[in-house]
């Protein structure tokens, strides 16, 4: 800004005025320079741009350039790369201002979207994520964080966090070539603005708040609270797990050896039947008996030809697992029980075998080529352009299935588990923010008709029509199983900050079917039946993290032997259920392994992972154990998740057995020897220590649980009678495997 000062000389004045003036012009050219300061702009900031152009291998060339960013006011910052100005062999184009870099040794982290984060302590790695949940990520050095918010391509760039010789560069990867693998020109500027925040503001929970306000004052968002005067769908799936029946019926999944992927109308192999409609009614009963008072069921497989069977068009109702009339009797059921009822559909995949099929509405490649998506129960899927099924059967088919007395979150399958597809057809071309627009409209239909709406995962792009998913992603379960970059440290719950008490969820592939354990076959397809084998083995760090991360429970099945497993996931969630109306305030590690979670009630969450005791306001929280502090100062701890090990030594012809626990109110359970000639049990105490002698009636020596002597014990707890029945039936083997587990009095 520049500013013009005018003087008018009319006469000479005195000494005496001169030396006034001079003091005056010294006073007025401070306040003007001071002014002057105020009004002129930030400092200006650039950030350096990287084209990959050419073929990658062959004729890759890199060009640079540096692009001046405007100031957008609040320390905002706005960059913008106009489409014309992108080279037309660009296939990347990389963004990095100065401040999303770092040097090894640097205090703070990255973060991505997910909340995967990583610490600037390696020389050398690359991780990079080519979806992004949410449209930001973040870097956090000392007492200050820069995030970005991609305003555009939000659906076409990589994540990406590269270090060398410990110096770090983190940024968006634009993929040019994918726009024009279905459009011949590029669409849209690059647009994207970064903000700063700074002291208490200046990490994970300041950047997700930030986005949160974004969202809720410009994505049309509302809070659960919100919606629930007007959705008592709402109010009840707040309350309720969801259990959806994987599934009633399904045919096979082919596999890329498999002669036949392009299975016509006839030519399928036939449908397998899983529940049928009778049986689920018997399923749904059972789960009512055991105790669970509340469950939103999804009806996965129910169509023609069966789950994923011949879409798109999922009617009539599929014949195999009963028909309509059996159909109509299930949903009669579940209301009956009080049960919430609700329909799996798949808009996103079509198949040659559909009633429908048409190749006008498959979405289509720049060359004209369809774009295809895997191989699943109804052949090889093509992607089906959502403008194209909007315009000619989705709402009539919609009314359809509302018209089977449904009400209750309309499941439509992939919808927030990918980028919406892209149609390339010059008769109904759809980018991405276009199809995105379609598919919230039809979640939104279904919010209508059937009194709410739900999909798979967590990529908000349909966030403001979305009651609940399934899962948010599968980054907790990759870090499980030692499958993220060397560059990743851990996954803070960046997600959730933003969704909680917004959408419905559960954290993770690795938290759904939790009580159930770790599938016992390497797939990762759901429709395949196998997916719904566990080992049974239950990981108690899976259920603390539902409780940390503030999920609820999910089952995929159609086994009666997971009605207990259910039952004990609906006894875990129970205790915090009334904290998924709340907003997650903030997420802090007050130690190491030991984790606080605040919400908008008060409410706190503090989480143990480690393996001694955390006192925190005088309450001792266990190991792979949790204590609520309710808002008016009570507390609540609950039962362990699962049985955990003791320890067991053979001293002087006496079997000690040590359970540290016992101290803070939990008693133990017993053991009895289960050779032919009786053994006796005694008990020296009802809390602390329990020592049991184990006498073998044969030649009257001691024998020790070590899998090798003709004694083994089982798990049991005293009845009223004062005798001991077994628990569970399972037998134990070494003392390594003796367990304990709570119950309110010893007597009892």
């Amino acid at each position: 800004m520049t500013m013009r000062v005018a003087y008018t000389m009319e006469r000479r004045p005195s000494a005496g005025t001169r030396a006034c003036g001079a003091v005056f012009g010294r006073a007025l050219l401070a306040v003007l320079g001071l002014a002057l300061l105020r009004m002129s702009p930030v400092r200006a900031e650039t950030a350096t741009v990287r084209m990959h152009c050419g073929d990658e291998g062959r004729d890759d060339r890199v060009e640079l350039r540096s692009v001046e960013m405007a100031d957008i006011g609040d320390g905002g910052l706005r960059f913008v790369l106009p489409k014309e100005e992108i080279p037309a062999d660009a296939r990347v184009v990389e963004v990095i201002p100065g401040f999303m870099r770092a040097q090894k040794g640097d205090p703070g982290y990255w973060i991505q979207a997910r909340g995967t984060f990583g610490r600037f302590d390696q020389d050398d790695g690359l991780y990079v994520k080519e979806r992004q949940l949410m449209p930001v990520f973040g870097v956090k050095k000392g007492d200050t964080l820069w995030y970005a918010h991609v305003k555009s391509w939000r659906f076409d760039y990589d994540f990406t966090v590269r270090a060398k010789d410990g110096a770090y560069e983190v940024y968006p990867a634009f993929r040019c070539d994918r726009v024009r693998a279905f459009f011949t020109n590029l669409y849209s500027d690059i647009v994207i603005d970064f903000r700063r925040l700074d002291g208490n503001r200046a990490d994970y929970n300041g950047l997700a708040k930030a986005y949160q306000r974004y969202q809720r004052e410009h994505g049309g968002v509302r809070t659960i609270k919100e919606r629930i005067p007007g959705s008592p769908e709402l109010a009840y799936l707040c309350e309720a797990p969801v259990v959806r029946i994987q599934t009633h019926a399904a045919k096979p999944i082919p596999d890329e050896s498999d002669a036949k992927l392009f299975f016509k109308k006839g030519e399928e192999p036939p449908v397998s039947v899983h529940m049928p409609f009778g049986v689920a009614e018997e399923f749904l009963q059972a789960l009512k008996d055991a105790g669970v008072d509340k469950l939103s069921v999804c009806s996965a497989g129910w169509q023609d030809g069966g789950y994923d069977g011949r879409v798109p068009g999922h009617f009539p109702v599929g014949a195999e697992a009963g028909g309509a009339d059996a159909f109509l009797r299930l949903v009669g059921k579940a209301k009956a029980l009080g049960y919430q009822f609700a329909l799996h559909a798949t808009n996103t995949d079509g198949y040659m075998c559909s009633r429908l099929w048409n190749p006008e509405w498959v979405c289509k490649r720049a060359d004209g080529t369809f774009d295809k998506g895997g191989l699943w129960a109804g052949g090889q899927c093509y992607w089906v352009c959502q403008k194209y099924a909007w315009e000619h059967w989705l709402p009539e088919e919609m009314k359809e299935m509302a018209a089977l007395g449904i009400r209750g979150p309309h499941y439509i399958d992939v919808y927030s588990a990918t980028y919406p597809q892209r149609c390339g057809d010059p008769r109904h071309p759809c980018t991405p923010e276009q199809t995105a627009a379609y598919q919230n409209r039809i979640l939104a239909e279904g919010r209508r008709l059937m009194g709410g709406a739900a999909s798979e995962s967590g990529y908000d792009h349909v966030a403001a029509n979305l009651d609940y998913i399934n899962y948010i992603e599968r980054d907790l379960q990759l870090l499980e199983d030692g499958k993220q970059s060397g560059l990743v440290a851990g996954v803070y719950p960046l997600w959730e900050l933003v969704y909680h008490g917004i959408i419905l969820y559960t954290s993770d592939r690795w938290c759904q079917n939790h009580t159930r354990g770790k599938c016992l076959y390497k797939l990762e397809k759901s429709g395949d039946p196998r997916w719904m084998e566990g080992d049974g083995v239950e990981n108690p760090r899976a259920a603390l993290k539902n409780i940390e991360f503030g999920g609820r429970p999910i089952f995929y099945t159609y086994k009666f032997a997971d009605v207990p497993r259910i039952k004990k996931a609906w006894e875990e969630f129970a205790p915090v259920r009334h904290l998924q109306r709340e907003l997650m305030t903030r997420h802090d590690e007050l130690a190491p392994d030991v984790y606080r979670t605040s919400f908008e009630d008060g409410s706190q969450i503090v989480s143990n992972y480690g393996e001694t005791p955390y006192l925190w306001l005088g309450q001792t929280v266990r190991p792979l154990g949790y204590v609520l502090k309710r808002p008016d100062g009570s507390f609540f701890q609950p039962a362990p998740f699962v049985e955990t090990p003791g320890t067991a030594t053979l001293r002087n012809r006496r079997l000690e057995l040590d359970f540290a626990d016992a101290a803070h109110g939990f008693a133990l359970k017993s053991i009895v020897c289960l050779d032919t000639n009786a053994s006796f049990v005694e008990e020296t105490g009802d809390c602390g220590f329990w020592e049991i002698t184990l006498r073998s009636a044969v030649d009257g020596s001691f024998v020790t649980l070590n899998g090798k002597s003709a004694c083994r014990a089982r798990r049991v707890i005293p009845t009223r009678g004062g005798g001991y029945a077994p628990l569970h039936g399972k037998a134990l083997r070494s003392p390594e495997s003796l367990t304990r587990s709570p119950y309110a009095r010893p007597s009892v």
